[in-house]
């Protein structure tokens, strides 16, 4: 495809029909497009259409779009279900090469965003050894923009860096890989701590003035990035670069998490996200260090340690700042398990870590009941299915078992002690305070044990049977099944989760109570019945024999099955996996009269 002006009204008014909200033209212009793909040179038309400046901004967005995605399929032949598309000649690869980092930089936001997914699309099959003179260009338009304290095209370059240098993070260790990242210190590390250090100058000054939104805004934009690019580098391993300059990286981390920025973090909308987003990257900096090169972080611990509380008791009343949150906990927990933990041996010390820390992060918030009642598949998967290890409650939790794992005694009277407050805040007024009472309950359930080798599981927090009896029973035997629904799936889930600890007399009674559950109008509640009920008929007494059986559940057969049948036709439940699996369940295990099967099945 030759580069004239033919091309680009072609392309021009092909990229302004994709736009269209009508979908004849945009059908229409993607086939073009996808027509016009094949032919060589067609990537570099694009790219310099992108950089036309008498084109429109939305088309040359569309174009840096359309570009990337050029790119993702025909840049490497190798690529997966890409065997029927034409690859990219070598000849307009260096053509492209010599073009985009320029442009990228000269680009407005948008587009250079786009432009820099691009470029990390061609580093992630050519960089280093195909393109070396990629990372060089990036250094040297770095100190330019630097100097001249540009901090739209800082921020683009490294933005860039960070994409390329993402691989460090997960691929295998290899001498190849430690090549690459060998070139990339030896390139990048100096002019990065460079950087680094002018800009948290800067930001001293602009803050030190009562600076400007805009200007702070990208400065700490910048430093989060710098932060992003320094856990790729520290990966793998230590660099000697920056263990000889361990006290300028760790001196600038411990001040972004103990210095607040007004103009951004009291200055509504998203200011306050923007400064906690650098202090979660320099969280997950400092577990690094503290996970991989111990020894050597052991001097800063004590530092960072009161610092990440300090932020963690402000952040955890917070209902919003949740990756903060998880982040800073994730840290302490490491520091928790590690021989450092005498940090956490003081009495008052866990008492607050409990009250601070880890009963306000464990009681509901709002967000969890709009999961609960707006997308109740994804809120069993995070409760029930153990895809919660990045949310607070459960971070909040392994917090406190990693300090149990050296001072259980401590951590389990603490709690015991917590439970029992948040029971006594239930007990003097049940209709306003129902989360203190599903706060204990999911404390007992989070931090109980799994016996080696079995299904079955303990915990030292409270009696099993009497906790049941006092705490869950009156929840279960409750007569309006869509009342306090939370505080119902609460009380489910235990039964559940200590089916083998309750004895068949107690459950026997209860089954009716969870039946009556599956006609919940709350997809939750019906899910955690008909997934109790399932479990329970799963239970094996020593010698491997079940505990319940046909006989066990015919007198209340007939219902249970209406009741599962009747669940299948509630709004999103038609297809529920848990009802479906407990129907499978009782089929395997009841004997089926005709006058069971005929109600189901009509």
């Amino acid at each position: 495809m030759e580069w004239n002006a033919e091309t680009l009204q072609f392309l021009s008014q092909c990229f302004l029909h994709t736009l269209s909200p009508h979908p004849e033209p945009r059908r229409h212009a993607e086939t073009s497009l996808a027509e016009a793909s094949d032919r060589p040179n067609y990537a570099l038309a694009v790219l310099r259409l992108v950089a036309e400046p008498s084109v429109t901004e939305p088309i040359r967005q569309a174009a840096a779009v359309n570009f990337k995605n050029h790119l993702r399929s025909r840049w490497s032949s190798s690529e997966p279900n890409v065997e029927a598309l034409t690859p990219i000649p070598d000849s307009e690869k260096d053509q492209i090469k010599a073009l985009i980092v320029p442009l990228m930089l000269s680009s407005a936001p948008r587009i250079q965003s786009q432009l820099s997914e691009a470029l990390a699309v061609i580093g992630k099959h050519d960089f280093p050894k195909l393109w070396p003179a990629l990372l060089p260009e990036l250094k040297s338009s770095l100190e330019k923009a630097g100097e001249a304290s540009d901090y739209a095209t800082v921020n683009g370059i490294l933005s860039t860096v960070n994409s390329i240098f993402k691989k460090f993070r997960y691929q295998y260790k290899t001498n190849d890989l430690l090549l690459d990242l060998k070139y990339c210190l030896d390139t990048f590390a100096e002019p990065l701590l460079k950087i680094f250090k002018r800009t948290a100058g800067l930001i001293d000054n602009v803050t030190g003035l009562g600076g400007q939104n805009v200007i702070l805004r990208l400065l700490i934009e910048s430093q989060r990035l710098c932060c992003r690019i320094f856990y790729s580098l520290n990966f793998q391993e230590l660099p000697e670069f920056f263990e000889d300059h361990m006290g300028e990286w760790m001196g600038e981390f411990q001040k972004y998490l103990t210095v607040k920025y007004p103009a951004l973090e009291d200055g509504g909308g998203d200011g306050l996200e923007v400064v906690d987003e650098l202090r979660a990257a320099v969280c997950e900096n400092i577990s690094l260090y503290m996970e991989k090169n111990e020894e050597e972080f052991q001097g800063y611990l004590g530092g960072f340690v009161e610092a990440v509380w300090n932020l963690l008791v402000a952040v955890s009343a917070s209902s919003s700042r949740d990756r903060l949150t998880v982040t800073a906990i994730k840290f302490l927990t490491t520091v928790s398990t590690s021989v450092h933990h005498n940090l956490f041996a003081g009495d008052h010390i866990l008492q607050q870590i409990c009250q601070s820390i880890v009963i306000p992060n464990v009681m509901l918030r709002d967000e969890d009941e709009e999961l609960f009642e707006m997308n109740y598949v994804e809120f069993i998967r995070r409760d029930m299915e153990g895809s919660d290890l990045d949310t607070r409650r459960r971070i909040a939790c392994e917090l406190l078992k990693g300090i149990a794992t050296n001072y259980k005694e401590k951590v389990t009277q603490m709690v015991s002690s917590q439970i029992q407050s948040s029971l006594a805040s239930f007990a003097e007024n049940p209709a306003a305070n129902w989360k203190h009472k599903d706060c204990a309950i999911y404390l007992v359930v989070s931090l109980a044990t799994k016996k080696a080798g079995g299904t079955s599981v303990s915990t030292d927090l409270v009696d099993v049977e009497s906790f049941f009896r006092s705490v869950v029973v009156p929840e279960l035997q409750n007569q309006d099944v869509n009342g306090f629904p939370m505080l119902k799936a609460g009380a489910l889930k235990f039964f559940t989760m200590f089916r083998n600890q309750i004895s068949k007399p107690i459950a026997m009674a209860l089954i009716p109570d969870v039946v009556r559950f599956l006609g919940s109008e709350s997809n939750v509640v019906h899910s955690y019945a008909a997934s109790c009920i399932e479990k329970l008929l799963l239970v094996k007494d020593d010698g491997r024999k079940a505990r319940y059986i046909s006989s066990d559940i015919s007198p209340f057969l007939l219902v249970l099955m209406t009741n599962l049948f009747g669940a299948l036709g509630k709004p999103e439940s038609e297809e529920n996996p848990y009802v479906m699996k407990c129907i499978m369940r009782v089929l395997g295990v009841a004997d089926i009269s005709r006058e069971v099967a005929s109600p189901c099945i009509s």
